[in-house]
């Protein structure tokens, strides 16, 4: 392993870590008054590492039939991202698959995060607070259950697990 990869590796990991330390804290919040939401840069933090879980389960850094990489690496969409993802309406797709194919790598991470980022703070319009891994799979991966199971064990969190508590403390 290079050590770039082995560098980016400890810091997903790290991210994760604390993401999961994080999570393993949330309780339950219908008894908790209303607070102030999470800063911004916590929220950053969090649509950062839950995009790492969803690049990882989705083979971005998998080796595959693509000159030696997965396909979601090949088409710089690490996220496996469909139309009508952020800024893809013009861009192509491969094949039948309906998978973007987006221009450079930084492109397809911003298309990532942006639709993590409308997940987390209930500004999307497919995904809704409430939503459990589970359902978010059944939306975002054709209702993969093993997508679930892989983003929640990289998260070290329960598939159960609502977007609305992997943001956290409020």
């Amino acid at each position: 392993m290079a050590a770039d990869e082995r560098f980016l590796s400890a810091l997903i990991l790290a991210a994760t870590a604390m993401l999961g330390v994080h999570a393993s804290r949330v309780v339950d919040r219908r008894d908790r008054p209303a607070e102030a939401p999470a800063p911004a840069d916590t929220i950053e933090m969090r649509v950062q590492v839950v995009a790492e879980a969803i690049a990882i389960a989705e083979g971005y850094y998998a080796d595959g039939e693509h000159d030696g990489r997965s396909l979601p690496y090949r088409l710089n969409n690490p996220g496996a991202l469909k139309k009508p993802a952020l800024g893809a309406s013009m861009l192509p797709t491969w094949k039948d698959t309906g998978l973007v194919v987006f221009p450079t790598s930084t492109t397809g991470w911003a298309a990532l995060r942006h639709q993590v980022r409308s997940m987390l703070t209930g500004t999307s319009a497919i995904y809704e607070p409430s939503d459990t891994l589970l359902l978010v799979a059944e939306k975002y991966a054709d209702g993969d259950v093993n997508w679930a199971a892989n983003v929640a064990e990289l998260l070290h969190v329960s598939p159960t697990i609502t977007l609305e508590d992997l943001v956290g403390d409020r």
